[in-house]
């Protein structure tokens, strides 16, 4: 009748572990950061992402999307569209504050225990396909 998957029966992946850690521990960062590059929208992706990360079980489609989203945000992938939110908000920041360094260091740590999650997830988990 009902399709529920098992997530008791089913071991995590650590690597999932890591990646809850690294979000929960840089939950307010993410989001600063965030709404420095993307304004609200910016906002809205982070905590998506954030709280998507905090249900119980593998995270789903839409979390997914966010996190990548959210990636793509930090690391600055479409400031280059001036249609686009980031164009406007990345044009204001002044390369040489502080907050830049500790944005690349979140992006790269977001990044990198998202890789190591798709690495290791038990079923494919692949940038832009929904899970």
């Amino acid at each position: 009748m009902f399709d529920f998957t098992n997530t008791i029966a089913t071991p995590l992946s650590p690597a999932l572990g890591d990646l809850r850690s690294f979000a929960a521990e840089n939950a307010e960062g993410l989001a600063c950061a965030a709404a420095l590059l993307g304004a609200a929208p910016g906002v809205r992706t982070a905590l998506t992402a954030l709280d998507g990360l905090a249900v119980p079980g593998r995270p789903t489609g839409r979390t997914m999307r966010a996190l990548d989203d959210l990636v793509d945000l930090l690391t600055l992938e479409h400031v280059h569209e001036p249609h686009r939110i980031e164009a406007a908000c990345f044009a204001v920041l002044d390369p040489t504050e502080p907050v830049v360094e500790e944005i690349c260091i979140l992006a790269d740590g977001l990044a990198d225990a998202l890789d190591a999650y798709r690495e290791e997830a038990p079923e494919q988990v692949t940038p832009g396909v929904a899970a």
